[in-house]
């Protein structure tokens, strides 16, 4: 079935979808494990909904994306402390989850760097000693190095940085994930493996939901921490879900990848944007695999840069755009280096030079409103 999760108390380790109600209606005769019908009466915003169960209409919190009139199937998953509807796997469609992801990537595309950015505070915090005696203060200590080593920094400049980012974070689970979004496959526990990010946050988000469930024993100011806690695990979980789907999208649709790298500057964290496109009839043809990569990256000092390289083979031409002609010296200066780094992997070099010309910004506009994931009218197309 496929997996779609609430913020509030979510799972990522449960098979369906979830509704989570807050109204405090008495429902005689429900009982735990009934599957019931439910309807969907009016939308408020993309994840608050009106929705009548039994007769009975409720607000309801929900990730799902629905429309008013829709009709779903769901199970009582539990009736306190809060009601929480699960939706069975035929009252869902694939279109809608990839609705979803899409979504939430347009409407958050600093997500990743956000991610990033608050988990120094939310793995650094006072209130993470307060939950150590509930959680394994190892499992933190792990997902903490993760972090640090999916920076781009001086630390991991000097790594095979790209190829461990792209692992460490978990998007290389994009054809296992695929097979969840069309109901092929179910996620069991050994799918998520410990060592990337993702997996690691799935199964903090497990632990947290549990503690959250069964809250008796907290006290007001720990239930706060362990709440704003599962809040940023779930949200990053979708991130990081956001990426795998929208590079499902991209591979079928437009033969590319998107990569958002964050970069470590003074200031914060900032995401360079990587697209990787191919030439697919040349990798089937068995001729030389053709690649174009452009890196899309607004500096501090140096301002917004674009650089495009195109592979042939092992040929290669690579072409650095910067607005200021100081700065268009200054990345000059470097050409050279760059030239005899990639000699020394073995490729054959055409073409290296930085120029000064054209608005980036409009540039970059215009070819990410070229791409399916910017263009309106495919969410129309999925809703």
């Amino acid at each position: 079935m496929p997996f779609i999760f609430i913020p509030t108390i979510a799972s990522h380790k449960s098979n369906q979808v979830q509704f989570h109600s807050k109204s405090s209606v008495p429902f005689p005769g429900i009982s735990i494990g009934e599957v019931l019908e439910a309807g969907v009466i009016d939308k408020i915003d993309d994840h608050k909904m009106l929705i009548t169960l039994k007769g009975v209409s409720m607000e309801a919190d929900s990730e799902v994306y629905l429309n008013a009139g829709d009709k779903i199937q769901v199970k009582v998953e539990t009736l306190h402390p809060q009601l929480v509807l699960r939706v069975m796997e035929s009252g869902y469609s694939e279109a809608s989850n990839l609705a979803d992801y899409l979504r939430w990537h347009r409407s958050n595309p600093e997500a990743l760097s956000h991610m990033m950015t608050e988990a120094r505070r939310q793995f650094n915090s006072a209130d993470l000693g307060k939950l150590l005696r509930y959680l394994p203060e190892a499992d933190f200590q792990k997902i903490f190095t993760v972090l640090k080593s999916l920076l781009y920094s001086t630390e991991t400049k000097a790594t095979n940085f790209l190829k461990d980012y792209l692992v460490k974070l978990g998007l290389t689970m994009e054809s296992r994930l695929r097979d969840v979004v069309e109901g092929r496959a179910n996620i069991g526990n050994g799918d998520l493996p410990a060592e990337n990010l993702k997996g690691l946050l799935t199964e903090l988000s497990s632990d947290l939901r549990n503690l959250l469930m069964n809250h008796n024993f907290l006290d007001v100011e720990e239930r706060k921490a362990l709440d704003n806690l599962s809040k940023y695990v779930d949200s990053s979980i979708k991130t990081i879900e956001s990426q795998q789907i929208i590079n499902i999208i991209l591979q079928e649709a437009e033969n590319k990848y998107l990569f958002q790298i964050p970069f470590v500057f003074p200031n914060g964290v900032k995401k360079g944007e990587v697209f990787v496109e191919y030439d697919r009839h040349s990798q089937k043809e068995g001729n030389n695999a053709q690649y174009r990569i452009i890196f899309f990256l607004n500096m501090d000092v140096l301002g917004e840069m674009i650089i495009s390289s195109e592979l042939k083979g092992d040929k290669i031409d690579c072409v650095v755009k910067c607005v200021d002609r100081d700065v268009c010296e200054f990345i000059s200066s470097f050409m050279e280096e760059l030239r005899k780094s990639l000699l020394a992997i073995g490729c054959k070099v055409n073409m290296v030079k930085c120029i000064s010309e054209g608005d980036l910004v409009k540039e970059r506009a215009d070819y990410y409103q070229n791409s399916i994931l910017y263009n309106r009218e495919v969410i129309d197309l999925f809703a």
